[in-house]
């Protein structure tokens, strides 16, 4: 029977009824081992105890909630009959090897299958006594697919650079077990942009899924495919015995990448210009190995492509030297270090000049000459090419260029200036914007000025390129084409841009008295 008492308010002295006694609301008074049981029954955790040949003996209902299945059906058979293939040789080496350390718990994911078919992510916490592992499981599907999502490439669903570097941890960590090394590979596509161009973004997105499908066909297990954007990809190898192995794998890349790729309907061939990083150090950066992996594969496509290139130690000392001359390269103009070489152009029929050629020399304060040969434009200015650096230098050329041409066209000499766009600067978008800022401020006329651009910076991005030197034209200054006859373009390059001379590339002319 409930107990009743009266509640009166002490400050209003009113009468508020009747009220529940507090033992009728919390029921009979549970022992102990009660309360444990209805613990064990009310948690939305699964609760476990399983015996060392992996059959659950004890389970509370959330398993028949989460998973579908009855109790009865789920102790019927091993629960690793459950779990995913991938997963059932760490889930029997964690919990049924039977000599795990009394007391030490054990703390892993596994997936386990639902009745429907589906997977369910389970992370456990078991402990064993011996004789069963007593044991809980949280349901972490969402958070593993999310964590999934922030770790994989949405396109491919390759591993992002974020699992490609953290898995790489883990692999350099295994080498403190193992005396082999391990490698990255660093897979670029050649001429792929081509394929957006000519067949549309779809289709680039079609082939780059055919590529990595292709690439983890012919990996080994255990090795990882990652992509880290557009159409660059990195393979992690594991378990190599050395520096040849590794550019052996390699050469199987790149003999992937020749058989063409069918897309649809069409056929399209591809191929690649691969680095190749090895470390054997334990210790060693995985950003670190990357990057190296990232200079031999440049190194490679800078080669013409669809070759290969090791990082070793004579790359090492190379990428060493040319650290060093950007790192003097960067206080080069604020120590007035640049200075222009002005070359005539001279008539082949003999006189006077009829223009001037603008180029770049470095001549850094205090320099010993043990060092020259960094000193030079061909050593310097790929150096700076590869940096923003290049932009900078290349505006500083335009404005004294500009600035030295105006000061002969006072003193009566209107030859026109030459000077040299680089392949960076030439996709600047600001470049028709700063020609015009520099004739402003030196106030020479804009048909004295002459832009060269070489054929090999056109060809990087033929539209881009053409785009920019329209609107450079529309200023009134002179373009030339540099170098042409230098690559593998057809005489149809020079119909699209819009030039007013062309300068012949050496190789082209060389020997033409005897021929």
């Amino acid at each position: 029977m409930r107990s009743q008492t009266t509640r009166t308010d002490p400050e209003a002295n009113i009468d508020l009824g009747p009220t529940i006694g507090l033992e009728a609301v919390a029921g009979p008074t549970l022992d102990g081992e009660e309360r444990i049981e209805r613990l064990f029954e009310m948690t939305s955790d699964l609760l476990a105890t399983i015996s060392l040949d992996g059959h659950l003996t004890l389970l509370n209902p959330a398993w028949e909630g989460l998973l579908g299945w009855t109790r009865e059906e789920l102790s019927a058979h091993p629960i690793q009959e459950l779990v995913h293939p991938d997963d059932v040789e760490q889930f029997r080496a964690l919990m049924f090897a039977g000599d795990s350390p009394r007391g030490r718990v054990e703390s892993f994911t596994s997936r386990v299958r639902h009745r429907d078919g589906s997977w369910r992510s389970l992370l456990w916490s078991a402990r064993c006594d011996g004789e069963l592992w007593y044991a809980a499981a949280k349901d972490v599907t969402d958070r593993v697919w999310l964590e999934r999502q922030a770790l994989h490439d949405p396109l491919t669903r390759l591993p992002n650079r974020m699992l490609l570097m953290d898995r790489t941890r883990q692999a350099l960590a295994r080498l403190h077990r193992s005396a082999g090394v391990i490698s990255l590979l660093f897979i670029d596509l050649d001429r792929f942009k081509a394929v957006n161009d000519n067949f549309g973004h779809e289709m680039g997105d079609k082939l780059l899924i055919s590529v990595s499908d292709r690439l983890a066909e012919m990996m080994r297990d255990g090795d990882t495919v990652a992509r880290l954007g557009g159409d660059e990809f990195v393979i992690l190898a594991e378990d190599i015995d050395s520096d040849a192995e590794a550019v052996a794998l390699a050469e199987r890349v790149l003999d992937a990448m020749e058989k063409p790729f069918q897309v649809g309907s069409t056929e399209v061939s591809l191929l690649a210009s691969v680095g190749v990083s090895v470390s054997h150090d334990p210790e060693d950066d995985p950003e670190h190995m990357l990057h190296e992996a990232d200079v031999a594969m440049y190194r490679a496509k800078g080669a013409g492509g669809h070759g290969l290139e090791l990082f070793d130690e004579s790359l090492r000392r190379e990428v060493s030297a040319h650290l060093k001359i950007e790192g003097r390269l960067r206080h080069a103009l604020s120590r007035n270090e640049l200075v222009l070489a002005y070359q005539p152009i001279m008539p082949l029929a003999g006189g006077h000049a009829v223009g001037c050629e603008a180029l770049v020399r470095w001549n850094p304060h205090g320099t010993d000459h043990s060092d020259v040969d960094q000193l030079l434009p061909l050593t310097f200015l790929p150096r700076a090419q590869e940096s923003e650096l290049i932009v900078q230098i290349g505006n500083w050329v335009l404005h004294t260029a500009c600035a030295q041409a105006a000061a002969w066209h006072r003193d009566g000499i209107p030859a026109p200036i030459f000077v040299n766009i680089s392949a960076r600067e030439l996709t600047e978008l600001d470049l028709a914007e700063r020609v015009r800022d520099s004739l402003r401020g030196s106030r020479l006329p804009a048909h004295a000025l002459c832009l060269e651009v070489s054929e090999e910076a056109v060809l990087r991005d033929p539209e881009r390129a053409r785009a920019t030197l329209t609107d450079v034209k529309r200023l009134g200054v002179l373009i030339a084409l540099d170098n042409f006859g230098a690559g593998q373009s057809s005489l149809s390059l020079p119909r699209n841009l819009p030039l007013d001379m062309l300068k012949l590339d050496r190789s082209l002319i060389q020997g033409f008295e005897q021929d």
